[in-house]
């Protein structure tokens, strides 16, 4: 008898040490900070900025409609072929069709290439006529004040993130640093009328990230199934709007450009990368703060190249020191998302540990 117990006894202490479930597997390994994800985000916010100057000029001589098409079309090209050279996609998808199926993820979010393409349609129509930083202080405006609310309602990957004292002050010194060079723009009221489409984009690209994050998660933190399908339903919009366009009136016929204004695609697909691998680690609200410093940067090092005056180029300077100590704040090294209600289905699959 005493040999038949012990077993038993070790089975029954060694349970709870081998089964943690999938909540703590998608917990962060101590002692690992925010800093390199939060770089990560400010150089795709850079990325950002360089996009909707180039979408910008391209939709000069091309339309902006067609502009934003060719942008969605090339990053869909290149995201397709990245395919060729990546491992590990059949378990990937397989994860994310077990999610659909189970319902732990729902349809709606592979839709959020639906807000990529809105923004770069904004792009094309209103940065070349606001310039890079009007342009962007409008688009991080929104993406801003929709990032606390996206972060808190736990649209993202993982749990909700509340808003706490230190993000709610992150936030607001976000808006602090947005509105101050608004506010010194001596043409402040023709900014804010052409505004009214990038900030909505911001609002769409905050929910973007969310979605993105979660169909991330759902694969298995792999990123080419948010990636694809963000340029998939995001081209799919945009030839949808140019066969509206087409019907009602015809379609400009396209001026010959330097080679760079065809680029926008490129840079495209470093913005939703960057984006996807980020949000998983500190957040929607956060990884967009992150975002928007790259972007102000990037636009304070585009203007001069532009042809922004010096005054102007000072107030964006003051701005871009504000938004960075926003992302510190709502970004701390010992801020980590815990465990939520959505569990990445990735341990229950058959495939598991098979591949196939």
């Amino acid at each position: 008898m005493p040999s038949s117990r012990t077993p038993r006894s070790r089975l029954h202490h060694a349970e709870p040490a081998t089964s943690p479930g999938p909540p703590a597997a998608a917990a962060l390994p101590p002692g690992r900070s925010g800093a390199l994800p939060l770089a990560g985000s400010v150089a795709g916010g850079a990325a950002l900025a360089l996009e909707s100057v180039v979408n910008g000029r391209l939709g000069e001589h091309t339309g902006s409609v067609s502009a934003a098409a060719w942008s969605n079309t090339l990053s869909l090209c290149v995201a397709a072929a990245a395919a060729l050279f990546l491992t590990g996609l059949r378990p990937a998808f397989a994860a994310l069709s077990a999610a659909l199926r189970s319902r732990a993820l729902r349809p709606w979010h592979c839709l959020g290439g639906l807000a990529g393409g809105s923004m770069v349609l904004t792009q094309a129509l209103t940065a070349a006529a606001l310039g890079p930083a009007p342009y962007t202080l409008a688009l991080v405006s929104g993406q801003t004040l929709c990032g606390v609310a996206v972060d808190h309602l736990g649209l993202g990957p993982g749990a909700p993130r509340r808003a706490t004292r230190r993000r709610l002050a992150g936030g607001l010194l976000a808006v602090c640093a947005v509105a101050f060079p608004v506010l010194a723009a001596p043409d402040a009221d023709h900014t804010v009328a052409l505004a009214v489409l990038p900030f909505l984009a911001g609002c769409a690209l905050s929910w973007q990230m969310a979605v993105n994050g979660r169909v991330d998660e759902a694969a298995g933190k792999h990123p080419y199934p948010a990636v694809l399908f963000s340029f998939a339903t995001g081209t799919a919009l945009m030839a949808a709007a140019l066969v509206v366009l087409a019907s009602l009136s015809e379609l400009p016929a396209p001026r010959s450009g330097p080679l760079w204004h065809y680029t926008g695609g490129l840079l495209g697909c470093v913005v939703v990368l960057s984006a996807v691998l980020t949000v998983r680690r500190i957040g929607v609200l956060a990884a967009g703060l992150g975002m928007i410093s790259g972007q102000v940067l990037g636009s304070l090092a585009l203007g001069p190249l532009l042809g922004e005056p010096p005054a102007h180029q000072g107030t964006v300077a003051v701005g871009a020191l504000l938004l960075i100590g926003a992302a510190v704040l709502a970004a701390p090294a010992g801020d980590r998302p815990r465990p939520g209600p959505f569990t990445p289905p990735v341990a229950e699959h058959p495939f598991d540990g098979r591949g196939k």
